[in-house]
């Protein structure tokens, strides 16, 4: 078995980035749940919290630019249509314009998530003394 045989889909074209994908947004959700009570997160953690969501931007960036080369080959390979009658290469390359954009925002986000967490990377912290311990 070839390394490539390795890397071959086992499902229909696009199904396991469709996974990722989603697998992506529930961890986001997750994320927006757990602070949705403002709980305090020292920067330490942070800092942590900060370098994973700054590499999502960057890998998103990627995935982004190479899912829009991955919708231009489809062109190729399927016989897509418009169900309106229309151009599917112009409904494409539309798409791949947007795509292009977000995976520019995509990047700055990284660059940003960066900034804020060098910002925070001489923090320490104490742990809160708990007062009932105290007397």
């Amino acid at each position: 078995m070839t390394t490539n045989d390795m890397q071959q889909p086992t499902g229909p074209a696009g199904a396991e980035e469709c996974e990722l994908a989603h697998a992506a947004t529930e961890a986001i959700r997750g994320i927006n749940h757990l602070t949705v009570g403002s709980p305090a997160i020292p920067a330490p953690q942070m800092f942590e919290i900060l370098g994973d969501l700054k590499c999502l931007g960057y890998g998103l960036e990627q995935a982004l630019r190479q899912l829009a080369r991955s919708l231009a080959s489809s062109l190729a390979v399927y016989a897509v249509f418009e169900e309106d009658g229309g151009n599917p290469e112009e409904s494409v390359a539309y798409a791949m314009d947007s795509m292009r954009v977000a995976a520019g925002h995509a990047s700055r986000l990284g660059e940003v998530l960066d900034f804020a967490q060098t910002d925070i990377s001489r923090q320490g912290y104490y742990p809160p003394t708990n007062t009932l311990e105290a007397s």
